[in-house]
């Protein structure tokens, strides 16, 4: 009976699901190979299942979503633009608050740390793409606490 049945394959897509209640989840939607999330969102299904970061599947209700965010896309996007922004800084702070914020993301982050959890494969494939976005940003944010001293003590 199950021998012969084909196997539909999905995607796990790394998403934020933001619920009328406000309660966030971080993890993953199954879609299929053929299938956007827009597709997903919008099908006959009343339940869908979730894949929390930690392995965890949960099932949850469509209807009682608000939005549903790729989390990759989104990231790049926003990393792109202003990189005081991935550590929750402004962009007046000095050299040693970066320092301090880049840390704590690295230490929340880091693949090692996760792999050691015993995560699955592809969230630790995911930790390294954060980590090297994570890095470029803080190099980024250092040149501009660097020019921006050199500027203040260029106009002294």
């Amino acid at each position: 009976m199950y021998g012969d049945s084909k196997k539909i394959y999905k995607n796990k897509l790394l998403v934020e699901v933001e619920f009328d209640s406000g309660t966030l989840w971080t993890g993953y939607l199954f879609v299929g190979q053929q299938q956007r999330l827009s597709d997903l969102m919008n099908d006959e299904r009343v339940f869908l299942p979730f894949e929390m970061l930690d392995g965890s599947i949960e099932i949850f209700v469509k209807s009682h979503t608000r939005r549903v965010k790729p989390i990759a896309r989104a990231n790049a996007a926003a990393d792109s633009e202003n990189p005081f922004h991935v550590f929750g800084l402004s962009e007046s702070v000095g050299e040693t608050a970066l320092r301090e914020a880049y840390h704590r993301k690295v230490q929340e982050l880091h693949p090692d740390k996760l792999s050691s959890l015993g995560l699955s494969d592809e969230l630790i494939r995911f930790a390294h793409e954060r980590m090297a976005r994570l890095n470029e940003a803080y190099s980024r944010a250092r040149k501009q606490c660097r020019d921006a001293t050199s500027a203040a003590a260029a106009a002294e």
